[in-house]
């Protein structure tokens, strides 16, 4: 319940492995998440469009997103 971030400090590629219980919270990211094309290894930072609809669908997974401040 605490608010927190992840964040690659570092310049070298990073992987992040996420385990989550009880399960469920699965099915946002399978909800609003993207495949990457054939041979990618990096992801585009998402679009207007993507963001929306990941801030939509947050709620029902009892996900509440804070938005960095600009």
């Amino acid at each position: 319940g605490l608010l927190h971030a992840f964040r690659n400090e570092s310049n070298q590629t990073a992987k992040t492995l996420i385990m989550v219980a009880p399960a469920g919270l699965e099915e946002m990211f399978m909800e609003v998440g993207q495949s990457l094309p054939e041979g990618a290894t990096t992801a585009a930072p998402p679009s207007p469009a993507e963001i929306e609809k990941l801030l939509a669908a947050a709620p029902r997974y009892g996900v509440t997103i804070h938005l960095p401040a600009h």
